[in-house]
């Protein structure tokens, strides 16, 4: 769960927004400074030009310490904030929750919130309150769809427009949510407009250009067709080229990363009929911690907590205590080896 985040609010002129987020406490918001400034904003970095607009229009901050911290996640509240205050002079209430008057507007519009206001939003999510805000009523892959085919969004994967590309089950950033508002001021959306209370025809979304297919890995007789699915799904995804140091190995119930020695495997459970184990041989290896996490989102798991997920595995060499990590019906369980220190079990599954 994502640590709860405060921020100050003050009287906003249309489309200035301060996105500074502090932790636990509020301040005064800190000077506009370039985006070349930022010690975690390089030139090379995609967001580059995104957070420079937003910077240069007066929309974000940074915090005291010169960093924009560009991949942190974004709240519903604060995305929300971002969207309607880029567009309308919202103002704080008296005495109330800060965000009581962007909800009192979204519910006003008939935008789609969840209620769950700390909670990290979805890129999923944001495409359903922005098609909103463009004044139809689309949900999941519609409401991607729509925002790609009209280009109030980009994709994820490079040189992709589809929804796969997209990734709306990923957590949105603090820099792809600037990037939101920058696509929708330079594609048309000039003003908010009111989310039609009932669905909208499919027949009118935008077309996609076809994605073209990944070629097929080539996996033994008699593997698992679970197994076989995920290889090529871990090809699609780009998790293969990830890691080239390693020499993958499909077998009839398993995927496995070596480098001369086994280093990670993902594994089928027959019972189950599906993918739900990750064994780390050498858990220390560089990439194994890494590659574990990718799995973990290839098999539809959620992974917010990337650095406590890599402690925990760091930690399984010297001791023997199981990890659980719980979040959107996910349970993902880390248990070391009795004797080899270097190996380490995880195990993901529905709770």
């Amino acid at each position: 769960m994502s640590e709860r985040t405060c921020i100050q609010i003050r009287k906003f002129k249309k489309t200035v927004l301060a996105l500074t987020l502090v932790v636990t406490t509020a301040f005064s918001a800190v000077p506009a400074i370039a985006a070349v400034n930022f010690t975690d904003v390089k030139k090379n970095d995609w967001f580059y030009p995104t957070v420079e607009w937003g910077v240069s229009g007066g929309m974000v901050t940074g915090y005291p310490d010169n960093t924009f911290k560009p991949n942190n996640s974004v709240s519903e509240q604060e995305f929300l904030k971002l969207l309607i205050a880029a567009y309308e002079p919202v103002e704080a209430g008296q005495g109330g929750n800060w965000a009581d008057p962007y909800y009192d507007f979204a519910d006003k519009m008939n935008y789609p919130t969840s209620g769950n206001r700390n909670a990290a939003i979805s890129r999923g999510a944001v495409a359903e309150i922005v098609s909103g805000a463009a004044g139809v009523n689309y949900k999941g892959d519609n409401a991607v769809i729509y925002l790609l085919g009209n280009g109030l969004a980009k994709g994820k994967v490079a040189g992709e427009v589809s929804v796969g590309g997209y990734k709306g089950k990923d957590l949105l950033t603090r820099a792809e949510a600037v990037q939101f508002i920058k696509n929708a001021k330079e594609n048309g959306l000039s003003e908010l407009s009111k989310r039609p209370a009932n669905g909208s025809p499919t027949n009118q979304l935008p077309k996609l250009p076809e994605v073209a297919k990944p070629p097929v890995g080539q996996v033994p007789p008699g593997t698992e067709q679970a197994v076989a699915d995920f290889y090529n799904k871990l090809i699609a995804d780009g998790i293969i080229a990830k890691y080239p140091q390693f020499e993958v190995k499909v077998g009839k119930t398993s995927i496995t990363m070596s480098e001369g020695k086994s280093v990670a495997s993902v594994v089928y459970d027959k019972t189950g009929n599906r993918i739900n184990q990750i064994i780390l041989w050498k858990n220390d290896a560089k990439g194994a911690s890494d590659f574990a996490i990718d799995a973990i989102k290839a098999i539809g798991a959620p992974m917010t907590k990337e650095a406590e997920f890599k402690k925990a595995i760091e930690n399984s060499r010297t001791s023997t205590d199981v990890v659980e990590f719980r979040g959107s019906g996910w349970t993902i369980t880390i248990t070391p080896h009795q004797t080899a220190t270097d190996t380490t079990y995880i195990v993901v599954k529905k709770s």
